[in-house]
């Protein structure tokens, strides 16, 4: 798609925009949903600089803090969703292009909301919202899904890995001095990731995603969240450890941007045991 007109069912409301999206989408979250009365709706973004009505200018509403939606007033047809966050860009609905077989939706987001009978074979990848959890809330899936994920490395690494020493506590404390960050679908927790600002780096931990959910790419949207929460702090970049055992994390590590930083060891060992591993931010 490269520019393109839109319109309303009556024709009250029309655009016109200039350029490639900035990016299409599905959307599954409940507003959305809400908005148009369907399973899911269809989105591209373009800068609001190549974009502007050309007829009437529609109705809007706000339909959440910092979010507006646009609509005409004589027919009711959605038309543009706006977020304060994203001022530069406006979000139109797909099925009001002129000519919406143009429309190529490159990902499915918010899939956590995705209603459970809505079943998706267009092989899209599925970006979910993390959610980042309080020192009150039940940390009992998430030290379950660390003790499982991690235990494969009993035998493997030495000393044993600290996960056997994690506790609810210790889950609490983090996510009051630090964040603790969760993927979930339907309400079963499927990733999760612990991060600890340091003087220059915000340190990525505990890094787990369920077994039955790996290769789907959670673990790369939790370190570009962690991306995202490191610049919100002011931070320049992103650190890690893994174990010298772990020549497959290390291997995943350098395919999402990190290198080699240097190598520490355990209290009561003459060799190295983790590799430290950082990435830079723009």
């Amino acid at each position: 798609m490269d520019g393109g007109t839109g319109r309303c069912l009556c024709g009250n409301v029309r655009y016109r925009f200039e350029g490639t999206p900035n990016w299409q989408v599905h959307c599954h979250c409940e507003s959305c949903r809400r908005a148009t009365s369907s399973p899911f709706t269809s989105f591209f973004a373009v800068d609001r600089a190549r974009f502007g009505w050309v007829a009437s200018t529609p109705a809007e509403y706000r339909s959440s803090p910092g979010a507006t939606r646009a609509f005409c007033p004589r027919c009711g047809s959605q038309m543009a969703y706006q977020s304060h966050e994203r001022s530069h860009e406006i979000d139109l609905y797909a099925c009001t292009l002129d000519a919406p077989e143009t429309f190529a939706a490159t990902a499915h987001v918010h899939a956590q909301e995705r209603l459970p009978w809505l079943r998706l074979a267009d092989g899209l990848p599925r970006r979910y919202t993390p959610r980042r959890l309080e020192p009150g809330d039940d940390m009992g899936p998430v030290l379950d899904l660390i003790r499982t994920e991690f235990a494969y490395m009993d035998g493997v690494i030495d000393p044993p890995s600290s996960m056997h020493r994690l506790s609810l506590d210790d889950i609490a404390r983090q996510a009051g001095a630090g964040e603790v960050w969760v993927i979930e679908e339907r309400d079963s927790l499927i990733a999760c990731v612990f991060l600890t600002p340091k003087a220059d780096a915000l340190y990525v931990g505990k890094l787990a995603v369920a077994g039955a959910r790996r290769g789907e790419g959670l673990a790369r949207q939790l370190i570009d969240h962690a991306a995202v929460r490191a610049r919100a702090r002011g931070l320049g970049a992103l650190e890690l450890q893994t174990r010298v055992e772990l020549s497959a994390n290390q291997r995943a590590f350098a395919a999402m941007g990190f290198v080699p930083a240097g190598e520490t060891a355990h209290e009561g060992f003459d060799r190295a045991t983790s590799r430290t591993y950082r990435r830079a931010l723009d």
